[in-house]
């Protein structure tokens, strides 16, 4: 039986979830040109080992302490201290986790309004409509202002609805849709030109190049950031786990 505080209610929503809170800039954006700077297939390599070795223990921990708190990041932390220190101690990292997120927030505002005017402005060219066309795919403040509000007026809705229906719901429609999105790219990016050479790049290491400083803490950097780790992100949601399912399987 779900708690009061509500709780995900399949684990293909939990996943789901977790997916949209990591799949965004860092991976479709950034993520390419990381590998790209920094050696290709040997910057994958070594994300890979990190991703496995460090991030995912990670993971795992905030997970296991939102589960164990049914609290949010300031709480939980505050709860698994063992004295007042490590309890104040607890508390400051978590107030820093929700600062570092709302400053994530405030740049993914942007560019998610971007993604949101560009998509109206080739609905607009579609229907004939060339002056809200230009004005959707033109760089201003009214319009980048206008679609941040409507991006914050859109996530305020969902995550309103709670958990289940809100962000589980969503996040399993909408999911599924990206991934058949970047299917779709991938397949139409390998027809362009040079298209196998840059697979060769990404796909034929380098290993010479991977034990650079800066490929590792590059590397180091997009695996912690591809698994929201270190904001309080999976501490939340794992925080609206049962206490009954089985988190190695999560």
């Amino acid at each position: 039986m779900a708690s009061a505080r509500g709780e995900f209610s399949s684990r293909f929503g939990f996943i789901m979830a977790a997916a949209g809170s990591a799949v965004g800039l860092g991976n479709i954006w950034g993520f390419p040109t990381q590998a790209a700077s920094n050696g290709g297939a040997a910057f994958l390599v070594v994300y890979l080992l990190l991703a496995f070795t460090l991030a995912y223990p990670a993971l795992m921990a905030e997970i296991i302490i939102g589960r164990h708190a049914h609290a949010n990041a300031v709480n939980a932390l505050q709860r698994i201290a063992g004295g007042p220190v490590t309890r104040r101690l607890g508390a400051t990292t978590g107030l820093v986790g929700l600062v570092v997120a709302s400053f994530i927030l405030s740049f993914y505002a942007i560019v998610a309004g971007w993604m949101i005017a560009h998509c109206l402005g080739s609905l607009a060219a579609l229907v004939g409509a060339d002056g809200v066309a230009s004005w959707l795919t033109s760089f201003s403040l009214g319009r980048n202002a206008s679609f941040v509000v409507v991006f914050m007026l859109l996530t305020i809705g969902i995550i309103a609805e709670g958990v289940h229906d809100g962000i589980e719901r969503w996040s399993s429609r909408l999911m599924p849709i990206l991934l058949v999105t970047l299917v779709c790219l991938v397949l139409y990016v390998l027809t362009l030109d040079g298209a196998m050479e840059g697979l060769k790049v990404y796909l034929l290491p380098d290993f010479s190049a991977a034990l650079s400083p800066q490929l590792i803490i590059n590397a180091l950097g997009s695996a912690f950031f591809s698994l929201s780790l270190g904001v309080g992100t999976m501490l939340i949601y794992g925080s609206y786990i049962n206490d009954g399912e089985n988190l190695p399987v999560v």
